[in-house]
């Protein structure tokens, strides 16, 4: 069963409260980046260890894609996002307790556990309630809410650390959150998830529908390492490669840059959303915006890498827009499949996408480790090293979106079809 709610400011309420905890996701994903060097002096953390910590969050988030798609589908999104979003609350207030790395650690998997369902239960909320020709306008309306987020996690997130310190900022995420699980909660009569009465063996037999169709990887690798690298350095390296690299020293001045890149990334999310709307009213395949968005990212990554110290504000900004921008590759992505499959869709989308960014974040700490640290800083050699890598495989990506767009477009599941994933 699938409606749409027809009065906008019906519609307002009941997405707002997906929006803030979409938007207090961000906030956790991007908040270790500055705390970074709390975490470093008062734990003793290396630059593995660090990257490490900090992409747990990832692993966790990239971890419950699978089972949070299946359950999107089958128990809709009002339900399924106040128990994690109260899992972010428990990680905040472990992470505040903590007394080592590791119980850090374990607070900062609990929130990646709960935070991975935002945007995803966001998305599946507007695939249910928001009419199609309006979707991607709406998807943008939502990040919009995590751009602010990111943007508090920024000098923000400085000052109030500063003021209270990083234990105390967290216990106040905590009640924060607790607070959104309610409205959340009180959404949950709105609309019947599409696949409410399907089976647990159906369910995951539609996984293996979308991860089986060359209609999904045509997009998805290409998403997945500008995205993962994207993310790996927005929450944490980047302010690495600012002090270390461009000779940023000042706190605050590195914090302003990460506003940069969060107006650029809070950008790329309303282009995102209007472009490919208007884009669909005349016709135009949303594909072509999303070349052109990956496009952006690498020309903006080639920029920082040539000319670190030359207007850094606006590279970052550029590189956050290109890459956020390809949001839009959710709802393109969902098209391609029946709608009973939506949830999974994405979830099967945003696993790569995080895992990956678990896997290279962590994986430039440890190229860093490779070069010795002095006086608390990385070599250059390090980052050039890691980046160009990434770089060279998000081209290769690129070249296969490029290409598969010049064959016949592949057709999506028809409404009516009993493919894996459909009722039966």
């Amino acid at each position: 069963m699938n409606s749409t709610v027809r009065s906008p400011s019906a519609l307002f309420w009941l997405l707002l409260p997906f929006a803030i905890g979409y938007g207090l996701s961000y906030f956790f994903r991007n908040v270790n980046a500055v705390a970074a060097p709390a975490l470093v002096a008062e734990f003793g953390l290396g630059p593995g260890g660090l990257g490490f910590l900090t992409s747990t969050y990832f692993f966790a988030f990239a971890a419950a894609q699978i089972p949070l798609g299946l359950a999107l589908d089958r128990f809709g999104p009002a339900r399924v996002n106040t128990l994690m979003i109260l899992s972010c609350a428990a990680g905040a207030i472990i992470f505040a307790l903590a007394s080592s790395a590791a119980m850090l650690g374990v607070g900062r998997a609990l929130i990646g556990l709960g935070a991975g369902a935002a945007l995803m239960s966001s998305m599946s909320a507007v695939h249910l309630w928001v009419a199609p020709q309006k979707r991607a306008t709406a998807i943008s309306l939502i990040t919009i809410i995590g751009g602010i987020g990111a943007v508090g996690a920024s000098s923000p997130a400085q000052l109030l650390m500063g003021q209270f310190g990083w234990r105390n900022l967290f216990y106040g995420l905590a009640v924060l959150c607790a607070i959104t699980a309610v409205f959340i909660w009180n959404t949950r009569a709105a609309v019947k998830p599409a696949a409410s009465g399907q089976s647990f063996r159906t369910l995951i037999a539609g996984v293996g529908h979308i991860y089986g169709a060359r209609r999904f990887w045509s997009i998805a690798v290409g998403v997945m390492l500008i995205l993962g690298t994207m993310l790996a350095f927005q929450t944490l390296w980047a302010a690495a490669w600012m002090r270390d690299v461009a000779g940023v020293s000042d706190p605050i001045a590195i914090g302003n840059v990460l506003v940069s890149f969060n107006v650029g990334m809070t950008i790329g999310f309303v282009v995102a959303g209007l472009l490919g709307d208007a884009l669909e009213r005349r016709g135009i395949a949303a594909e072509h915006a999303l070349k052109f968005y990956c496009l952006t990212a690498l020309f903006a990554q080639a920029w920082l890498m040539v000319a670190p110290t030359w207007l850094p504000h606006l590279a970052w900004g550029l590189y956050a827009f290109g890459a956020n921008a390809l949001v839009l590759a959710f709802p393109v992505l969902a098209r391609r499949f029946d709608s009973a499959l939506t949830g999974r869709v994405n979830t099967c989308m945003n696993l790569l996408a995080f895992g990956s960014a678990f896997f290279l974040q962590w994986g430039i700490g440890m190229v860093l480790h490779s070069w010795p640290v002095v006086a608390g800083r990385y070599d250059a050699t390090g980052y050039y090293t890691a980046w160009l890598v990434l770089f060279a495989a998000q081209g290769v990506a690129l070249s296969w979106l490029v290409f598969e767009g010049r064959k016949p477009s592949m057709p999506a599941d028809p409404p009516a079809a009993r493919s894996p994933g459909t009722s039966t």
